[in-house]
């Protein structure tokens, strides 16, 4: 038999020891407030005035108050006396003529047996336009006032923790190398 070199050999391996990183984010929410101040609104509203004066028409239909009847009866009752008066007068003045030979009396009688005829007309009562309407409108007025938001806004940062990531590298297996002879018997002790 030959001799024979045997080699056995063992790679070295490597290994990689890897811790992954670590983030951690924290987002505190911001705040915002907000108060809304309400709109106001005042109406302010005047009646409106219907006003309607009826007394002319009462009055036609002799519906009158005292105070106008009583007016009306001494205006009317003055009014005849100085009628009459006026009548008298002229009356006492054709009899005082009597020397310009004229018939006084005959003419007197003669006017006061044949008086001229009634007037007569058709009459609305109560007269057209007797009854007075006066219309005032409402006012109204609307007034406005807006009011506001106030707002408040309060930011936070954001909390941010990181741990960087590692990987170590190792040697796993160690290399080797072994180198034996076969087939020869060699005496390594001397």
């Amino acid at each position: 038999m030959f001799p024979q070199i045997r080699i056995s050999q063992v790679n070295a391996q490597i290994g990689l020891k890897r811790i992954d990183p670590v983030q951690e984010i924290q987002q505190i929410p911001a705040q915002l407030s907000m108060k809304q101040q309400p709109a106001k609104m005042s109406i302010e509203r005047k009646a409106a005035i219907l006003e309607i004066n009826q007394d002319q028409a009462r009055s036609d239909v002799n519906l009158k108050t005292r105070t106008d009847f009583l007016a009306d009866v001494t205006a009317e009752a003055r009014q005849a006396a100085l009628e009459a008066i006026g009548q008298i007068s002229m009356e006492g003045d054709q009899m005082a003529a009597i020397e310009q030979k004229g018939d006084a009396l005959v003419s007197i009688s003669a006017d006061k047996g044949n008086p001229p005829p009634v007037e007569t007309g058709i009459a609305f009562i109560p007269s057209p336009g007797a009854v007075k309407i006066n219309y005032t409108p409402a006012e109204l007025e609307i007034k406005w006032e807006q009011g506001g938001v106030e707002t408040e806004f309060t930011p936070h940062k954001t909390i941010h923790n990181y741990t960087p990531g590692k990987t170590e590298v190792y040697l796993r297996q160690h290399q080797q190398l072994e180198i034996d002879f076969v087939g020869l018997n060699i005496n390594s002790k001397s």
